[in-house]
């Protein structure tokens, strides 16, 4: 992942010149708002486990036929798994 600096100086090099003061107030900028982003990241990253059970709970009430044998469900192992998926 390139960070904010990163896609700074590659742009401007690109452009053969330095960068400029708005590209600068940019990085700054994005900088300041690092705290912010950290915390909603952390806020939707603690969330995570809920939103998954919730999801798959939803799916298998909707397609009730995936709890029968031989379909994605059918058995606990099978099931912990879907949940998984459904995190990543």
């Amino acid at each position: 992942m390139k960070s904010v600096v990163t896609t700074v100086v590659t742009a401007a090099d690109a452009a053969g010149r330095f960068p400029s003061q708005n590209d600068l107030e940019a990085v700054q900028g994005n900088i300041q708002r690092a705290a912010a982003r950290l915390e909603a990241a952390e806020k939707l990253a603690s969330g995570l486990d809920a939103v998954t059970k919730e999801a798959g709970d939803a799916c298998f009430n909707k397609y009730a036929y995936l709890k029968q044998p031989g379909e994605a469900g059918d058995t606990q192992v099978k099931v912990d798994k879907c949940y998984r998926d459904l995190g990543h």
